[in-house]
């Protein structure tokens, strides 16, 4: 027969055993916990962001864009100035270039550039898009214009994606930044000139 303080350190133990948590349920914590991690990175996998910049040329602008890999994916395709909704320009854009070595196609209002014998843009670094456009900074980055799709893919445009992990990127915008003055622009060439010279008078001074 039980007294009732081995009755009571029976039951105490009882109770600790009914509320450890089930092999079962860690399990399953871990396995939504895991999911959710892998779902956040796949959603990141293809995203960036750019700014762009127009100097002022007869008949309208030369644009710069500078495009930043903020994905954990190499990117091999930027479609500027287009969404599901359609190409979104102000004018049809025309002497497009780039630095990784992409294709250059030129699509009405807006420009795909692909990568066939380039280079990617590995995540973190920045490559430079260019265009010539009669529309002005402020109409051609009015939104919906600008609005832009990155790909992994080389042939990702042909997809008509946006925002699909894996695949192609959230829609986002390159912000416009002032492009540097021509004057300012002829000053540090000067200086730099001056310096440069200076230098080297030193060196002969030796």
């Amino acid at each position: 027969m039980l007294n009732q303080r081995q009755f009571n350190c029976l039951k105490m133990k009882e109770n600790q055993m009914n509320n450890q948590p089930k092999p079962t349920s860690i399990r399953f914590t871990l396995a939504v916990v895991a999911g959710l991690v892998a779902s956040a990175v796949s959603s990141h996998a293809q995203s960036a962001t750019a700014t762009i910049s127009g100097t002022p040329v007869s008949g309208g602008f030369n644009y710069t864009i500078l495009l930043h890999n903020t994905g954990s994916d190499s990117l091999n395709s930027f479609w500027y100035g287009w969404t599901t909704i359609g190409n979104n320009l102000p004018s049809n854009p025309s002497v497009a270039g780039n630095s990784l070595g992409w294709a250059n196609i030129l699509d009405f209002n807006s420009i795909q550039w692909e990568n066939s014998t380039g280079a990617p843009l590995s995540p973190g670094q920045t490559a430079t898009f260019t265009f010539f456009s009669t529309s002005t900074p402020t109409a051609i980055t009015t939104s919906p214009s600008g609005e832009s799709v990155v790909y992994e893919s080389g042939t990702g445009p042909q997809s008509f994606l946006q925002g699909v992990p894996g695949s192609a990127s959230p829609v986002f915008s390159p912000t416009l930044v002032a492009a540097p003055e021509p004057s300012s622009l002829a000053l540090l060439t000067i200086g730099s000139l001056g310096l440069l010279a200076s230098g080297w008078r030193k060196l002969r001074a030796q």
